[in-house]
């Protein structure tokens, strides 16, 4: 998760008599709930306050107290950035986080000398809107003149531009539209582009052609040739006539390849070839699968089978469920048989 660093500017408590060289032990830190910088910056959350203080105490380290952000600005340049002072405790309060300091003689000197009046700790929030406050990084003395009372100074760690404040400009979205607000934004632009697209291609025109340009071609278009109308239509005419040959002989391809295999299985006559074709054509699924609970005029109970000597032949359990398969009269069933002696 990449984070950010801001800076939060709070006042520092007062001394009474400034000839008192006491200093503040206890440094309001951050508000609780959810505030914003007075230059609009903005909001962040403190969220679970006691979570923030139990990851301080549990990275086991002190923070340090600088001056205008000298470890930032300085520091990470190889210039010197001394503490004035350290934060060894935090509480979470009412109103916020508050540090424990132990202030070393150069830090005694500064606050109790009042030559800093405000304390300016360093947030570490997440990228995306509303800011979530991971932690607190360290804190500054400051009299920075560029900053104002309670506000929030941003700068980002990996020196990389945000990229969410720059959608959020280009896409003419206000600055707490959320990453889900960014996001639906892009993807009507994405769609928008694709319709304008297959619009200028429809039109004829060229992609930086003017909404103009494309309405009159559009136009014109309609308003075409009558011949050029009746020629397109028989052009789409014919094109539906040959994908329909095409498909009902694709269709009658596989039909005639599955109920030649079932006449060869025996499971389908001769004569009823042309049925289970023409209904294979317009369902295909159902007649093969009926076709597989068909049983076969070669199985050895046929063979064995014997008609009766004199009228016509009897019907075998396996003609009598032929019949009841295929609703086919028991009486013309063996008709047809008897015509076919040649496959008994």
């Amino acid at each position: 998760m990449k984070k950010r660093l801001t800076s939060l500017m709070m006042n520092l408590p007062a001394v009474d008599d400034v000839s008192v060289t006491a200093v503040p032990e206890w440094v309001h830190l951050m508000p609780a709930g959810t505030f914003s910088g007075a230059d609009g910056r903005g909001p962040y959350v403190a969220g679970d306050l006691q979570q923030i203080v139990a990851q301080f105490r549990n990275a086991g380290r002190k923070l340090p107290i600088d001056i205008n952000h000298s470890t930032d600005k300085l520091g990470t340049q190889g210039f010197e950035s001394p503490a004035l002072g350290w934060i060894v405790d935090m509480e979470a309060r009412e109103d916020g986080i508050w540090g424990k300091v132990e202030w070393n003689a150069r830090g005694n000197a500064a606050v109790s000398g009042r030559e800093y009046g405000y304390l300016s700790p360093a947030l570490f929030v997440t990228e995306g809107k509303p800011h979530r406050v991971l932690e607190i990084g360290r804190a500054s003395l400051t009299n920075d003149p560029n900053l104002k009372l309670n506000s929030l100074h941003t700068a980002n760690l990996t020196g990389e531009p945000d990229m969410e404040e720059e959608l959020r400009k280009a896409l003419g979205l206000p600055e707490d539209a959320d990453a889900a607000a960014i996001l639906a934004a892009v993807t009507e632009k994405t769609l928008h582009s694709a319709t304008l697209a297959k619009v200028v291609e429809t039109a004829g025109v060229n992609i930086d052609a003017s909404g103009d340009q494309i309405v009159t071609s559009l136009q014109s278009r309609q308003s075409g040739d009558d011949a050029e109308k009746v020629e397109l239509r028989k052009t789409v005419t014919d094109l539906q006539s040959k994908v329909t040959t095409l498909t009902n002989g694709a269709a009658r391809d596989k039909a005639e390849a599955v109920v030649n295999r079932a006449v060869e299985d025996g499971k389908v006559v001769p004569a009823l070839r042309e049925h289970f074709i023409s209904r294979h054509m317009k369902n295909a699924q159902e007649v093969e699968d009926e076709i597989k609970l068909l049983p076969s005029l070669h199985s050895a109970t046929l063979r064995n089978y014997k008609p009766q000597e004199s009228g016509d032949p009897a019907l075998s359990p396996e003609d009598q469920q032929i019949c009841e398969l295929m609703g086919i009269d028991p009486a013309e069933f063996a008709k047809t048989k008897k015509s076919h002696k040649e496959l008994f």
